[in-house]
């Protein structure tokens, strides 16, 4: 594969790529072998790996900074850290079907975790609040019992508010954590192979 075989392969796996972001990586890979000499490209290209695994590792690059940046401006979409894990096990897992598998579990589990989580919430608030209404009931017909039950009803609805917010920084931080050790198996593994071609 000569070096615009190469480019024209990248840009084809980066097609769903913004088209600013696409273009500033088809520029930076193209200079990029361009400087590398036409001696010297076939083994930059050996050691970038092929186009399919430079695009997963800068689709989850793009994936995780779209995710980071999201996260510092005070948003939680779950769609943004469910794309960054995708792409990051994507790239992560040399053989893309079991890296789509393996990322596929990943994802199901974390959601099957955060409703269990969203259900415990509702269900503690709920209770809460039926305590609450209970207590309020009982006001007329015993005093002390009315204060207990508004009380545990009161504590119960606390306790279930700090269960959401805690799901909710879960949501954002647990799926940038997953992508974060993606990330990180698929820069040592491509540490891994380029010691082994430079040795």
């Amino acid at each position: 594969m000569n070096m615009q075989e190469y480019i024209n392969e990248l840009k084809f796996h980066l097609s769903k790529l913004r088209d600013d972001d696409r273009e500033d990586a088809i520029a930076y890979y193209f200079e990029y072998l361009a400087e590398a000499g036409p001696e010297g490209a076939a083994e930059a290209m050996e050691k970038l790996g092929t186009p399919a695994e430079l695009a997963a590792g800068i689709r989850a690059d793009q994936a995780m900074q779209d995710f980071s940046e999201y996260n510092a401006s005070g948003g939680a979409a779950v769609s943004k850290g469910v794309k960054a894990v995708w792409y990051a096990g994507i790239a992560a897992v040399p053989r893309t079907v079991l890296a789509a598998f393996v990322t596929a579990i990943i994802i199901v589990v974390f959601f099957v975790v955060m409703i269990a989580l969203f259900a415990v919430a509702v269900g503690v608030t709920g209770g809460g609040a039926f305590s609450l209404f209970g207590g309020a009931w009982l006001l007329f017909l015993d005093g002390a019992t009315a204060a207990f039950y508004a009380g545990c009803g009161l504590i119960l609805i606390g306790i279930g508010i700090s269960l959401f917010r805690f799901a909710i920084w879960c949501s954002k931080h647990l799926l940038y954590t997953i992508a974060e050790v993606f990330n990180g198996i698929r820069r040592k593994r491509g540490a891994q192979i380029n010691r082994r071609q430079w040795s």
